[in-house]
């Protein structure tokens, strides 16, 4: 997630034109199996300038030039044209504050559908409570008309505040998003959570599934089995992105991984941030707080490590492949060879072992992939006066990919401050680590036997007992027992 959000439009004329729309998705997820239930549409705007914008920003201008109604159908016919192209997708699109006074707007969907020959169930439609509550004999109605199309139809943002129990059963929705102020803070005894439990329990009997939103961190992940919700979203699972997302999660210690091949994330990485979870990073991530927002906005989390890979097998939810960091830069540089829309600066590893990978890299591919290196001085990620220059550096370079090789979790938390700075030209953001050393051919890789086996922490250990000693055999050393447990409380 590279875009730059700004918050001021250039003129309210722009404000209806169609051309600056984008529909970005962020995916539900089932709690259970880690599978994407749907992708929710959410509407951005990119200026002339390139600079993108979210709905805060041109909603007043949309509703001054009352032109909500039309914005639904604009983006219910966008999200139906990507519907008609991905037959397996399910996209849930949220319907404006005004929607109930629309009585043509189930006619008009059925026509959409007819025209690109979508399958209604492929499409959900999110109104608000308060939404609702507006109008509510026109709710029942609008909503019997959506369903009778057969699309599904949810009751979104609910808290109580409008409606009271006995209407939302009336309403006859088919699940509920819970309101994100009852889910940010779940405590056992606050008053938050106890309304959550009632909305849950009274969802459970009327057979609509209770969906969590704004699921933004581990502290409030963990309580969503606890609490019985079916599925949940949020920036802990997944942010936002301009690409549907279908790949399913494997949870560990209340870290979600892509299940994902190496091949498939080749195939469909175009953009984003690419981080590559290992045992010592999950370890960091209970106490480090920067380093748990870091990972909250990365695009793509992939597994690099046997014992994770171990792991998920044992908590019985089989991660599909290790993806090294060390093996997916390789890959992904030769997948693209002859792409020259992609381009890539090195940053990190000693003096001159960036130059040297970039040397050995672009000889590899056959061209300039290559277009900058760097190696950053002791305490770059620090000082803000030097990596700004750095983020010029690589602007300067016409990159499009910046891989990084700090180590871990330093290249996380730079990447997770300068994203923003590098979102005008950098497309993909790797944080891969020692490989730079390994492209550069400064270190040797363990054996293939070895990582296969699951200890490559030891020979990494016997290489460099005296950095890594504290790291395998102190820091990471209760991971067995924490998987044990979670396994357990399953």
């Amino acid at each position: 997630m590279l875009a730059k959000p700004q918050t001021i439009l250039p003129s309210p004329q722009l404000a209806i034109n169609p051309h600056g729309f984008e529909l970005w998705y962020q995916p539900v997820y089932d709690v259970s199996s880690g599978n994407v239930l749907q992708n929710e549409v959410l509407l951005r705007w990119r200026d002339t300038q390139g600079l993108l914008h979210r709905p805060k920003a041109f909603m007043p201008m949309i509703r001054g030039a009352d032109a909500e109604q039309w914005l639904d159908r604009y983006v219910t016919g966008q999200a139906i044209a990507q519907l008609q192209q991905h037959s397996h997708l399910k996209l849930s699109i949220n319907l404006s504050k005004r929607i109930v006074e629309d009585r043509l707007i189930a006619e008009d969907i059925y026509d959409l559908l007819a025209h690109h020959s979508v399958q209604p169930h492929q499409l959900h439609f999110e109104i608000s409570e308060a939404s609702l509550a507006k109008s509510f004999q026109d709710s029942v109605a609008l909503i019997r008309d959506l369903k009778e199309l057969g699309c599904s139809v949810t009751l979104d943002n609910f808290a109580n505040r409008h409606l009271t129990f006995l209407q939302w059963e009336k309403l006859g929705i088919d699940a509920v998003k819970l309101d994100s102020s009852l889910i940010r803070n779940l405590r056992q005894d606050s008053r938050p959570t106890r309304l959550a439990k009632a909305i849950i329990e009274a969802s459970t009997s009327l057979g609509q599934p209770a969906i969590a939103t704004s699921v933004d961190a581990y502290s409030t992940s963990r309580h969503l089995i606890d609490l019985s919700f079916n599925s949940a979203q949020g920036y802990h699972f997944k942010p936002p992105s301009d690409h549907p997302w279908l790949t399913s999660k494997v949870e560990i210690l209340g870290v979600p991984i892509d299940n994902m091949t190496q091949d498939e994330l080749l195939k469909e990485l175009k953009s984003g941030i690419v981080f590559t979870p290992n045992v010592d990073h999950l370890m960091n991530l209970k106490q480090d707080q920067e380093f748990r927002a870091a990972y909250n906005i990365a695009d793509y989390k992939v597994c690099d490590s046997q014992i994770l890979y171990f792991s998920s097998h044992f908590l019985g939810s089989p991660i599909k492949e290790k993806i090294s960091g060390s093996d997916l830069f390789p890959a992904f540089y030769t997948h693209h060879k002859d792409n020259p829309d992609i381009t890539i600066f090195l940053l990190g590893a000693a003096p001159g072992v960036a130059a040297q990978a970039q040397q050995n890299i672009n000889t590899c591919v056959g061209r300039d992939i290559v277009v900058g290196a760097y190696s950053p001085p002791y305490g770059f990620d620090e000082n803000p006066e030097e990596s700004m220059a750095i983020v010029e550096r690589i602007h300067r370079s016409g990159a499009t990919v910046l891989a990084i090789g700090v180590g871990s979790p330093k290249q996380e938390r730079w990447i997770y401050r300068y994203r923003q700075q590098l979102a005008d030209s950098v497309k993909i953001i790797f944080a891969i680590g020692g490989t730079l050393d390994f492209e550069a051919g400064t270190q040797q890789r363990a054996p293939k036997l070895v990582s296969t086996l699951g200890v490559e922490w030891l020979f990494r250990l016997m290489s460099e007992p005296r950095r890594l000693w504290k790291r395998y055999l102190i820091n990471d050393l209760p991971f067995l027992g924490l998987v044990l447990n979670q396994k357990l409380h399953r």
